[in-house]
């Protein structure tokens, strides 16, 4: 029981992380705080990353907090 309430809670966090890459919407805030991506670019933070994979095909994940 233990490890399916885990689980549940796991996908429930995942769902809601990726329901928050959608910066066409407001746009990506000003914030400074920033991500390295796994294609060796430093991203001002996490929402234009997101932008960035939204032009590309293969999609760009988050390699480390902080500039590359």
């Amino acid at each position: 029981m233990k490890i399916t309430s885990i689980f549940l809670l796991s996908v429930l966090a995942l769902l809601s992380l990726s329901a928050n890459c959608n910066p066409t919407a407001v746009g990506c805030p000003k914030i400074y705080d920033p991500v390295c991506g796994t294609d060796g670019i430093s991203y001002s933070n996490e929402c234009l990353l997101c932008a960035e994979n939204l032009k590309r095909q293969v999609p760009v994940l988050i390699r480390k907090s902080g500039p590359c």
